[in-house]
C-alpha cells in the first residue's frame, strides 16, 4: 500500500515564533512552561531516535531565565497551533511524529490513504 509523507520544516527563528505564540491553554502548558519571553529553541536529534527540544524563557515572575525540557505532545501542539494561525494544511488523520532535520526541526505526517480506501473498496469481479 502506498503511503504519501509530508514534512513541514521549521526553521530556528519559526520555532522561536511558534513557541512565543502558544496559546496558554494547550495542553499542559501551565505545568510545562511558565508565562513569559522566548529567548531560545534548542533542537536535538536523541541516540536512538526521538527528538530532544530545550526552550529558554524568561520567566515575568522570577525574572530570570529557565530553561525546559518539552514533550513531544507540546511541542506538536504548539507547531500546528501555528501552522493553523499560517494556513498551513496539516492532514487530521495522518501518523504524526516529529524529526530533526538538519538545525529544523519537522512535523512530520504518514498518510495511508490507500489502505482505508481499501478496506472499503468492493472486490473485483474474477474474469473466466
Amino acid at each position: 500500500m502506498p503511503t504519501e509523507l509530508r514534512k513541514i520544516i521549521f526553521s530556528h527563528r519559526e520555532l522561536l515564533e511558534a513557541f512565543e505564540q502558544r496559546p496558554p491553554n494547550l495542553p499542559g502548558n501551565s505545568e510545562l512552561v511558565p508565562p513569559g519571553a522566548v529567548r531560545g529553541v534548542h533542537v536535538f536529534q536523541k541516540f536512538g531516535g526521538g527528538v530532544k527540544v530545550l526552550l529558554d524563557i524568561e520567566d515575568e515572575k522570577e525574572g530570570r531565565l529557565k530553561r525546559f525540557n518539552l514533550n513531544a505532545e507540546f511541542i506538536s501542539e504548539v507547531l500546528l497551533h501555528y501552522c493553523n494561525g499560517l494556513n498551513i494544511p496539516v492532514a487530521r488523520t495522518a501518523e504524526k511524529y516529529l524529526e530533526v532535520i538538519g538545525d529544523n526541526l519537522a512535523l512530520s505526517q504518514k498518510i495511508r490513504a490507500q489502505e482505508i480506501f481499501a478496506e472499503h473498496a468492493s472486490e473485483p469481479p474474477l474474469q473466466n
